[in-house]
């Protein structure tokens, strides 16, 4: 029953994050990963046009502490230039308010070389010592 409460809530984070931007853009892309104590998602809305991967890519991020063992969680969007397979990283957010709390927020991200592909990083810390993380790609 427990995995397939995190199973629906992340389903259900990830819908949001899909539905958070709509409008004019083309397409929408979802990535979600677990890790001891933290779960999150990413939404990326992909903009339209022929040279898209160059334009403002609408981005939302959402994650959850799932353990009370005193440790912060974070998560940050990454991506992929065009025609590379190197993954830039993006700034951190962090949730400090505890176990069972859940942070989401807007963003963009645009590059002068292109987004091809973007994923997301969810990660425990202690201070600012990674403690474990998971990624994943849309």
């Amino acid at each position: 029953m427990r995995t397939r409460t995190r199973i629906a809530t992340t389903c259900a984070a990830a819908a949001v994050v899909t539905i958070a931007f709509t409008g004019q853009a083309s397409a929408a892309e979802t990535a979600s990963c677990s890790t001891t104590g933290a779960r999150g998602s990413m939404g990326a809305t992909y903009p339209t046009g022929d040279q898209w991967p160059y334009k403002e890519f609408k981005i939302a991020l959402s994650v959850t502490d799932t353990s009370a063992d005193g440790h912060h969680v974070r998560v940050r969007f990454l991506s992929k230039a065009v025609g590379t397979s190197a993954t830039t990283t993006w700034a951190w957010h962090s949730l400090t308010s505890g176990s069972g709390e859940t942070l989401t927020l807007s963003t963009t991200a645009q590059t002068s070389w292109g987004i091809e592909a973007t994923g997301v990083e969810v990660a425990r810390f202690e201070g600012s010592t990674k403690l474990n993380s998971c990624t994943d790609w849309s």
